[in-house]
């Protein structure tokens, strides 16, 4: 499979997932209103949140040693770290099964949920959890680790439709039970067997590739294994503080600004985030693509990779922004049926955070796909002191565009601490940051960055304002892409027929 195909089909994937998963929650929301109480709801809501914290350790042993395959990248390395981390993954699974079997058994409910959960639901709620564990145990300690091990070898396009099955999958059994007069463990219950059966296709597709790869299996090495564990714990770390960021600020917001605001700030935001999920889509298959330039020390390509990378939010994400900035103020209204007003100031400092964020993944990539670690926790780390200490001082005399632009900060001091990481790290693999394309992206981003605050500080205005931001992304884009060295334009031109060839073709004319 070639390099496009693969990318092509990732992106597809990824953007399948996403769009799968807005529709999920767009449906299943009312669905589970309809059929259970308020409380019930509440259940299901805290369980996932309990569960994402319960496997965070899980995740940043596997996110790990993901990087760590593709870093490495032979059959050989692969081989060993995977048997390695078997014993690890097993014993981190039974641990989380243990505690939350534990906690009915020894009474100690109200230790570890104190008074907030009804009486009446405990029961329900350590079952369901029971549940969670020994599922995760079955289908995600190992073989989440057995997936990454396969994207090395040019498998992340299979993996991602893999997980977009599991989701639909799974979702489906939930809604089913919830349909038929289910309670919240029915519908844990039904959805972790339909992750079951999903999980033994994908294990045995995982296996059949591992053979065709000729990986093999080797014996565990619990010392490698420790170390690694031991290593992934700086992730694990990174990944709480990335959770604090993105949901601390809402534990900051009610206290300072009160819970209604809350509310306006959370729907806000989750209509911006739209356009963060275009950056996600593509993201993780040009990640892909890209460490194994860096790995193979092809220097043309990979700056090709990075580069096309802003194009791409010059292009789509940032033009997407300025659209969400226009149309958004109408719409809001009607999606929240009138219960909240757009801060057009706090939408263009969240949009103004998208445009920040999609600049900065190609070099959070380079950092994270080379497991260099001390950076990546300086900037969630600083990202979240940032935030807190932002929001302490500008929530009360700004309101929430103080919460915004508190994010904002700390976006930009996440984008400067990857871009140096980044560079050194480039430095080491003789290679470079392409300096010409970086500068006029930046100049670009700069562009409808000034238009989107333009918008919402002139709304009535607004779609003048945004004519000079998009004509100057696109120019930088343009720009951006020139620099690209002709041989590797025309490359990319060959996946892309040109319009001449299409209309001769159509009047049946041979080239």
């Amino acid at each position: 499979m070639s390099v496009s195909v693969r990318l092509i089909s990732g992106s597809i994937a990824n953007g399948a997932f996403i769009a799968g998963n807005i529709l999920i929650q767009a449906i299943s929301v009312p669905v589970m209103l309809g059929w259970w109480s308020a409380q019930q709801f509440g259940l299901w809501i805290l369980l996932q949140t309990l569960h994402s914290l319960s496997v965070v350790f899980d995740l940043g042993h596997q996110n790990y040693l993901g990087y760590e395959f593709q870093r490495l990248a032979t059959r050989d390395a692969v081989r060993r770290d995977f048997a390695s981390s078997i014993p690890v993954a097993l014993l981190l699974g039974s641990t989380l099964l243990c505690f939350w079997t534990t906690v009915p058994t020894f009474g100690l409910t109200g230790a570890v949920f104190g008074d907030f959960v009804p009486v009446e639901l405990v029961d329900e709620l350590t079952a369901s959890m029971i549940v969670y564990a020994l599922t995760w145990l079955v289908t995600s300690s190992v073989g989440g680790i057995l997936g990454r091990a396969l994207v090395p070898f040019g498998y992340y396009a299979r993996m991602a439709w893999w997980r977009f099955a599991l989701l639909v999958v799974v979702n489906l059994a939930m809604l089913a039970a919830v349909l038929s007069g289910g309670d919240v463990l029915d519908a844990v219950v039904l959805s972790s067997v339909a992750n079951v059966a999903v999980n033994i296709a994908i294990h045995l597709d995982c296996f059949r590739l591992w053979r065709r790869e000729e990986i093999g299996f080797a014996v565990p090495d619990l010392r490698r294994g420790w170390s690694n564990l031991a290593r992934s714990l700086i992730v694990s770390l990174r990944e709480l503080l990335a959770i604090g960021n993105q949901q601390g600020i809402r534990l900051l917001i009610a206290p300072l600004a009160g819970v209604g605001l809350l509310g306006a700030f959370t729907a806000t935001r989750t209509l911006s985030n739209l356009a963060t999920q275009g950056i996600n889509a593509l993201a993780g298959p040009v990640e892909s693509e890209l460490l194994r330039y860096l790995r193979e020390g092809e220097a043309g390509a990979a700056e090709a990779v990075v580069t096309l990378s802003w194009v791409f939010v010059l292009v789509i994400i940032s033009p997407a922004c300025l659209l969400l900035q226009w149309v958004t103020p109408s719409l809001f209204l009607w999606w929240t049926r009138g219960n909240f007003h757009l801060d057009p100031l706090l939408f263009g400092s969240l949009c103004t955070c998208i445009i920040v964020y999609g600049f900065a993944q190609p070099l959070v990539s380079i950092v994270r796909g080379t497991n260099i670690l001390l950076p990546q926790v300086v900037a969630s780390g600083m990202s979240l002191l940032i935030t807190v200490i932002g929001c302490y001082l500008t929530l009360s005399p700004w309101g929430l565009p103080g919460a915004g632009f508190s994010l904002l900060a700390a976006e930009i001091a996440s984008f400067l601490i990857y871009a140096a990481a980044a560079g050194v790290v480039l430095r080491k693999l003789r290679l470079r940051i392409p300096i010409h394309a970086f500068r006029v992206s930046v100049c670009g981003g700069l562009s409808a960055i000034a238009g989107l605050f333009a918008m919402a500080v002139w709304p009535q205005s607004a779609g003048w304002a945004s004519i000079p931001a998009v004509m100057g992304s696109l120019l930088a884009a343009w720009m951006a892409y020139r620099s690209l060295p002709a041989n590797m334009r025309a490359a990319l031109s060959s996946h892309f027929p040109s319009l001449t060839r299409k209309r001769a073709a159509l009047a049946g004319v041979g080239p």
